[in-house]
C-alpha cells in the first residue's frame, strides 16, 4: 500500500510540475501567439467583440503587403490616389539592413574576442589577468552612455546614416560580453592538448584552428547567439545614428507602422512576428550549445 501511496504521489507530483510549465511556457508565449493570430486576421476580424484567438477567416493579405512592398493606405473618393510611401514599402529593406548588420557587428566580435581570449590564456603578458574584468566593467556600463560619443566620432569618421555606424555601435555593446565569455571558455580548454600537439610538430596556427577552435565551437556558438540576439533587438544606437528611411533596420522602422492615429494593427503584427521568428528559430535550433557554453567558467580542466 505504502509503494503504491508513493508511486500515486510521485506521479501526481509529476503532472502538477507539468501542468506547471505548460501554464507559465503559455503565459510567456501568448504574446507571440497573440500577434500571430492578429496578423492572419482581416481588417474587419481584429476588432470584433469578444475577440478570438483563433481567426474565422484566415488572411496573409499582411505578410503579402509586407514581402511585396505595396502601398499601406489610399484615399478613398472619386479618382482614388496612393498616399505617399509607408512602412511597408521599406520592410524586406529594413529586413535586409538588419541582418547585415547583425551579420557584420556579430563577425567582429567573435573573431576579436576569440583571438584575445585565447592570448589573454595562454601567453604572459603584464596586465594580462585584469583585461577580462576591464572588459566585464565595459559591458556593465549602460549603452546610453556609449551613444553620444560614439555619434559624435561617427560624425568626424563621415559615417552617420550609415550601416558601419551601427557595425562599430554594436561591437562596442557586444565584444566586452563575447570577450569575457570566450575568456571563460579557453580557462577551462588543457593546455596539455595544445602541448600535445606542439610536440607533434603543428604550428601555433595549426594548434590554435584544429585544436582550439573546435573545442571552443560551444562557446563561440553561446558568445554569437548573444551578439546576434544584442544586435538585432537595438533599437537605442539605430534611433540616433541613422536617419534615411532606407537605412533603418526593423526596430527602428516598425515604429513609423504607428502613423498619428491610425495604426494598422494587422501589418504590426505581421511585422512582430517576421522579426521574431528568426531569432526564435535560431535559439531553438543553439539552445544546447549557448548553455554548454554560458556553464564553461563553472569546471576548469
Amino acid at each position: 500500500m505504502n509503494v503504491n501511496a508513493d508511486s500515486l504521489w510521485l506521479a501526481t507530483k509529476r503532472i502538477s510540475l507539468y501542468v506547471l510549465l505548460c501554464l507559465v511556457t503559455f503565459a510567456v508565449c501568448f504574446p507571440l501567439i497573440w500577434a500571430l493570430s492578429t496578423s492572419l486576421k482581416p481588417k474587419s476580424e481584429i476588432f470584433a467583440t469578444p475577440p478570438t484567438l483563433i481567426p474565422h477567416t484566415t488572411t496573409f493579405e499582411n505578410y503579402e503587403a509586407l514581402l511585396s512592398g505595396r502601398q499601406q493606405y489610399y484615399r478613398s473618393g472619386e479618382g482614388k490616389q496612393e498616399t505617399g510611401p509607408s512602412p511597408a514599402q521599406f520592410f524586406t529593406r529594413w529586413f535586409v539592413n538588419s541582418v547585415i548588420v547583425t551579420l557584420g557587428s556579430t563577425l567582429i566580435s567573435i573573431v576579436v574576442s576569440t583571438l584575445a581570449a585565447y592570448s589573454v590564456t595562454r601567453f604572459r603578458y603584464w596586465g594580462r589577468s585584469a583585461i577580462p574584468y576591464f572588459s566585464l566593467l565595459g559591458y556593465m556600463v549602460p549603452s546610453i552612455i556609449f551613444v553620444f560619443p560614439l555619434f559624435l566620432m561617427m560624425v568626424r569618421l563621415e559615417l552617420t546614416d550609415n550601416l558601419l555606424s551601427l557595425v562599430f555601435g554594436y561591437v562596442c555593446i557586444t565584444l566586452p560580453f563575447c570577450m569575457w565569455l570566450m575568456w571563460a571558455f579557453m580557462r577551462s580548454i588543457p593546455i596539455e592538448i595544445e602541448e600535445a600537439a606542439l610536440i607533434d610538430g603543428a604550428s601555433r596556427y595549426q594548434v590554435f584552428a584544429d585544436v582550439v577552435l573546435p573545442t571552443a565551437l560551444p562557446g563561440i556558438i553561446a558568445a554569437s547567439i548573444f551578439s546576434m540576439i544584442v544586435s538585432w533587438n537595438d533599437y537605442l544606437f539605430g534611433r540616433v545614428f541613422i536617419n534615411s528611411l532606407d537605412n533603418l533596420t526593423l526596430t527602428v522602422g516598425v515604429m513609423l507602422f504607428f502613423e498619428g492615429t491610425h495604426v494598422d494593427w494587422g501589418l504590426l503584427m505581421a511585422a512582430s512576428v517576421l522579426m521574431t521568428v528568426p531569432m526564435a528559430i535560431l535559439f531553438m535550433a543553439l539552445q544546447r550549445h549557448l548553455v554548454a557554453g554560458f556553464g564553461a567558467g563553472a569546471v576548469k580542466g
